[in-house]
């Protein structure tokens, strides 16, 4: 603890926990927020997001949503399964649950069938797939690209849900896959 200037007492801890970074990467990190930074989200989505909403899904998962309730939603998921024979099991079951996910950014009415295609340039990763929707709602063009991840018992997923532009690149959010899985223990 320290006094300021003018008197007050500080907590040095509390100082320094509103000074420091919300998401600092960091190997070993199952924190969503922290595997795809706000930064990081911002540069993939073409927009200027602040900290992330963290939270947890229905089955366990944890999630980091960037731009809730905007025009452009950005949303990461990790998740561990008890061992990578399981993860690789509960591949196809692990990415209808991310689909749900971002089924409940759509609007009411609607829904999306992504087109999934798997790929094997990301480093690191045992499993790895990308998934596109592109469609025009009320005029209004929606779409997303996201992308699969499995490494070892870890499932890592996040996308970019937008309305009117098109979302990142395939190639920008594989790019980015390879950084977040490099945070993960």
């Amino acid at each position: 603890m320290w006094r300021e200037p003018d008197g007050v007492i500080v907590d040095t801890q509390r100082a320094w926990d509103r000074k420091r970074p919300s998401a600092v990467p960091s190997p070993g990190s199952l924190d969503p927020c922290v595997l795809v930074t706000s930064s990081e989200a911002s540069s993939l989505a073409g927009a200027t997001f602040a900290a992330g909403k963290a939270g947890t899904t229905e089955g366990g998962a944890n999630t980091c949503i960037y731009g809730s309730q905007t025009l452009n939603v950005f949303t990461v998921l990790v998740t561990k399964a008890s061992d990578a024979a399981t993860a690789q099991a509960d591949w196809a079951q692990e990415q209808a649950k991310a689909q749900a996910e971002i089924n409940k950014g759509i609007p009411a009415g609607a829904s999306v069938s992504l087109n999934v295609a798997d790929v094997s340039g990301v480093a690191g990763a045992d499993k790895a797939a990308v998934a596109t929707f592109s469609t025009t709602l009320s005029g209004q063009t929606v779409g997303i690209t996201a992308i699969y991840l499995l490494k070892g018992a870890v499932f890592l997923t996040f996308s970019d849900l937008v309305v009117g532009y098109a979302p990142p690149a395939t190639a920008a959010i594989e790019a980015q896959g390879v950084t977040s899985l490099k945070r993960l223990p």
